[in-house]
């Protein structure tokens, strides 16, 4: 008799286990009632075992988010500015454009629900690279900041140091062969600043900028800052070796697209499908250059241009191939520059990048022409001067007179 009893308990128990079990991963597949313990143990387990079943096949079925890598190059003006997202969701941001363009960058930021920026990398402490970083800093939380190291006297970098210091975020110095986990397999590689600094280039600034390569199955992407030829010329040495080290799918074309960088031994070395360039509407440097563009088509890579196409996204999901897609916006100007008579220019065909300009006829005076709020001067034919508004225009008599302003040749007519 103690024995029965004892048995009936245990069944009992049993029962009441494998309820508790049933009612947490949810209902039954049947919709059948609670089994009795008329059927005995053996029935009870064998219906719940059918309704685990039929549970964690529906969760084996449910549709998954697949992983994705995303890039956004912010059209925030004259400068550079990209974000990117890691498969983990880990956010790096890769300068932080001029000031006109911190109120779009900070847009783009909260579009993409960014909440922490885990890693901000200031390629080169100029103010079309550095400008909106304050604002940013102060916005959200930024858990560390990179850059080149190189010494810089700027009021702008200085105060960005000052809010780096003051919002307690950890100052590094990026060192090249560093490699930044980002989840998920998803890696960035840093191939620059030199070692040591390079010197006696056209801009030491520029050519000792931090460049990063992105790599996640198979997706790769090159950003370079602002690099110089000499610069360039490092990276092909350095991979000599191991020519995967600077190949890259997707790159982030360097200063803009000017005329220097983005040699012909570079691009054939990067060998890229898709190509950035981040530039203003109508900016005073003529960027980007058609010698710069001309070589870019030259390597069978596909073209987008922030002027033109406004924000644009490269994502893959999973490590498929990468996808484009663009999102036009206002035009980002600087305040007083001849750009602001412009209107917003219709977006081109992504697999036929904007033709180069024909070169301008000999003008029958030799004048030369500049903006008053620019630093550049041009030919009176090039499309850029075209764009100057008349209020703003000057004019010399000669090249030497263009120069004694204080003033520079344009890189689009080259005066």
């Amino acid at each position: 008799m103690t024995e029965a009893i004892a048995r009936a308990n245990f069944h009992t128990h049993k029962h009441r286990e494998l309820r508790e079990i049933t009612q947490l991963w949810g209902s039954r597949a049947d919709n059948a009632p609670p089994c009795q313990l008329d059927f005995g143990y053996r029935g009870c387990v064998k219906q719940h075992v059918w309704s685990l079943f039929f549970v964690v096949l529906a969760l084996l079925c449910a549709p998954v988010n697949a992983a994705e890598l995303s890039v956004t190059f912010a059209a925030i003006g004259q400068g550079d500015a990209a974000l990117v997202v890691s498969p983990t969701g880990k956010t790096v941001l890769i300068d932080g454009g001029p000031p006109e363009g911190t109120e779009h960058l900070i847009q783009v930021l909260q579009k993409r629900k960014v909440a922490t920026i885990d890693l901000i990398i200031l390629t080169h402490p100029h103010l079309d690279h550095l400008g909106g970083l304050s604002q940013v800093i102060r916005s959200m939380p930024v858990r560390m900041f990179l850059d080149a190291g190189y010494p810089s006297t700027s009021p702008a970098y200085t105060n960005l140091l000052r809010t780096l210091s003051e919002r307690g975020v950890a100052v590094k110095n990026a060192a090249m062969g560093r490699s930044i986990d980002l989840g998920d397999g998803a890696t960035l590689t840093l191939l620059g600043p030199p070692s040591p600094f390079l010197e006696n280039t056209r801009s030491d600034v520029n050519a000792n900028s931090v460049v990063a390569r992105l790599d996640w199955k198979g997706r790769t992407a090159l950003f370079t800052g602002d690099a110089e030829p000499e610069a360039e010329r490092a990276m092909i040495e350095r991979s000599a070796a191991q020519p995967t080290l600077i190949r890259a799918e997707l790159l982030k074309v360097a200063h803009h697209g000017g005329r220097y960088s983005s040699t012909e031994s570079f691009l054939r070395a990067v060998s890229p499908k898709v190509a950035v360039i981040s530039c203003g509407v109508g900016n005073d440097y003529g960027h980007p250059t058609a010698d710069a563009m001309s070589r870019i088509q030259a390597v069978g890579a596909t073209l987008y241009r922030t002027d033109l196409q406004g924000d644009v996204t490269v994502s893959s999901r999973d490590g498929q191939p990468w996808q484009v897609s663009t999102e036009q916006i206002e035009p980002v100007v600087k305040a007083g520059s001849h750009g602001t008579a412009l209107v917003k220019a219709p977006i081109p065909t992504p697999a036929s990048p904007t033709p180069a300009a024909p070169a301008a006829a000999a003008p029958t005076s030799q004048r030369f022409v500049a903006s008053a709020n620019s630093k550049l001067f041009h030919k009176p034919g090039c499309s850029s001067a075209a764009r100057i508004s008349p209020a703003n225009l000057l004019t010399f008599p000669s090249r030497a007179a263009a120069v004694q302003s204080g003033r520079q040749p344009a890189g689009d007519c080259q005066p």
